[in-house]
């Protein structure tokens, strides 16, 4: 396939680098600033905090695998961006599992979506296939729409080429994200919509598109790892 062409307008003072364990307090802080005001933490009660200590475990075991990727402000150091990536077939840390209420009803859409992600392949997924940018990575909204996420996508492919995966796949929570994934080759795989999932019998993502709507469905995607650079 030809080339995916992505309109490019980065900062001069951003430099793409791989996470080590001397950005995990930086990349942490990135991830909590980002996702604090966003609609699925509204209705979930989740503060930046809470995105703190869910993400940092995370984090803090990317920073030694050389797979995931960060966008750094040359001139205070500060990371603007975080691609987080990781084996699909890595399992969640011990700590995951001891996360406060509030995470309960989104690791159980997240679940639902892995399980029918999983269903609809023939085969069994095996370690090194698939690679997997997790859903809180993000930029800094002050820096979206800038080109930066497919700076960081780009460099996340040429990364997993190295490491011999082939596929990649990625969860959008909102139509645009799942838009512009289609636009760098994804095509979706499963889908779970807010208003109908249910949590112990009740419907609790319901408020979700009334509050923005663009937050209809959770998507999972998938594209081949060499399907084409965005440029």
């Amino acid at each position: 396939a030809g080339a995916i062409f992505f309109y490019i307008m980065m900062s001069k003072n951003i430099a793409l680098r791989v996470l080590t364990p001397a950005y995990v307090g930086r990349a942490v802080d990135c991830i909590a600033n980002s996702f604090s005001d966003d609609p699925f933490s509204k209705v979930s009660g989740l503060q930046a905090g809470d995105w703190a200590a869910m993400s940092g475990m995370f984090v803090e075991r990317a920073a030694t695998k050389d797979l995931s990727v960060i966008a750094v402000n040359t001139t205070n150091g500060n990371v603007e961006g975080v691609m987080l990536n990781e084996d699909w077939k890595e399992k969640k840390p011990e700590e995951y599992s001891k996360l406060s209420e509030k995470w309960r009803p989104i690791r159980a859409i997240f679940n639902k979506l892995h399980i029918s992600y999983k269903a609809r392949h023939s085969r069994y997924i095996q370690p090194h296939e698939i690679l997997h940018p997790l859903y809180f990575s993000c930029i800094r909204p002050e820096l979206r729409r800038q080109g930066l996420i497919g700076q960081l996508f780009n460099k996340s492919l040429e990364i997993a080429s190295d490491y011999h995966f082939d596929t990649v796949v990625c969860e959008s929570s909102t139509t645009s994200t799942a838009i512009a994934c289609g636009q760098l080759g994804f095509r979706e795989i499963a889908q779970v919509e807010y208003r109908t999932f249910l949590y112990k019998g009740e419907t609790v993502f319901y408020p979700l598109p009334g509050m923005n709507p663009e937050y209809q469905k959770l998507t999972i995607m998938e594209r081949p790892i060499h399907a084409g650079l965005v440029v």
